[in-house]
């Protein structure tokens, strides 16, 4: 009896080891490198003001998250956002730093920050030129996706932007007893 307890826990540890998903793969060195250039592509896609090549680097049924804004979902919802995003001389100009990327053969995630800067304002006929409008910073999150063609795609992209602190409440005044 003891023998054939033994022998069935033997079996179930062997058949509970082989039905463990096998861990994916890292990225390859080459998906890294694809993955950083769908950044570099973004970063001069927007500067340019090339709306069609910054919805080119989303998949068809792409999300994006933006702060108090509904989400954006799909192609044509993603071309309006850009239209009015980047459709305007006065657009700004966008750097992006990524901070981490993690994935596997097929899902990468990116974090990271990025900085807008706004034009400078036109020089007036006479006297000074007022101050350019100041940087804003931010944070996003990407999840980007491995298409059946080997490039990568933005599947998701979540950002906000950084807000100053905001100032202490005033403090309330002590309330006298009647």
């Amino acid at each position: 009896m003891h023998r054939a307890l033994s022998l069935a826990s033997g079996t179930a540890l062997i058949l509970l080891a082989a039905c463990q998903p096998s861990k994916p793969a890292p990225l390859a060195a080459a998906d890294s490198t694809a993955i950083a250039k769908v950044r570099t592509d973004y970063i001069a896609a927007w500067n340019a003001g090339k709306v069609d090549a910054v919805v080119a680097l989303y998949t068809s049924d792409a999300e994006l998250q933006g702060p108090n804004m509904p989400a954006v979902r799909g192609s044509g919802p993603l071309q309006n956002y850009f239209n009015r995003a980047l459709g305007t001389p006065t657009r700004p100009t966008i750097d992006i730093t990524m901070g981490k990327l993690l994935g596997r053969q097929d899902l990468a995630v990116m974090a990271g920050t990025y900085t807008l800067t706004p034009p400078a304002p036109p020089a007036p006929a006479k006297g000074a030129a007022p101050a350019p409008p100041a940087p804003l910073a931010g944070k996003y999150l990407v999840t980007a996706t491995k298409q059946a063609d080997g490039t990568w795609k933005i599947a998701y992209h979540a950002y906000s932007l950084d807000a100053p602190e905001a100032p202490p409440a005033p403090e309330k005044p002590a309330r006298r007893g009647r």
